[in-house]
């Protein structure tokens, strides 16, 4: 289930998820601003329009997974989260202290709707295609969506998951 009331634009969302990077960014006075500015549309979309989850429930069997392969931009999926209502918005304010369930890189046991922790680059869509295999194996319809770099198209993992998603013909895997 998407919570994204019709009155309510893609372009709004994107815009907020813009807003709530850029306060966050001012709590430290730093951050991957620049590269929540520009990923903000896709995330929008993905929240707001593609995926299924329970704001209320983010460990929901049924819900749609988000991978964000590029960990560094925690603070962009960070946006998305607390815009979708699984993070509360206050929590913005805590951004990169200690204690704080907003790690200045993402960490997955902190941060609840965070799938997976950030780390080397080229693991995402390896672990993605894992999660798609699972799910496959349960019988359930739910997607993977991952978010990763162009740079980490130089990756020899990348290229393997790649060519394993083909191989399994796995159509729930969105990259």
């Amino acid at each position: 289930m998407t919570i994204s009331p019709s009155n309510v634009s893609l372009e709004r969302r994107a815009w907020n998820i813009r807003r709530h990077a850029i306060r966050m960014g001012e709590v430290q006075g730093q951050g991957y601003i620049a590269q929540a500015l520009d990923i903000a549309d896709v995330l929008a979309t993905a929240y707001f329009h593609a995926m299924r989850y329970e704001p209320q429930n983010p460990e929901w069997e049924g819900r749609d997974r988000f991978l964000l392969s590029n960990g560094h931009y925690a603070i962009a999926l960070y946006a998305a989260l607390i815009e979708a209502g699984i993070v509360p918005e206050d929590e913005l304010e805590t951004y990169g202290f200690d204690d704080s369930r907003l790690p200045m890189s993402g960490m997955a046991s902190y941060t609840p709707g965070m799938e997976m922790s950030g780390g080397s680059l080229g693991l995402g869509l390896s672990i993605a295609v894992g999660k798609c295999l699972g799910l496959k194996r349960k019988g359930s319809d739910s997607r993977v969506y991952t978010l990763f770099s162009d740079g980490e198209l130089d990756e020899g993992s990348v290229w393997e998951a790649i060519m394993s998603a083909a191989h399994y013909k796995l159509d729930n895997l969105i990259a």
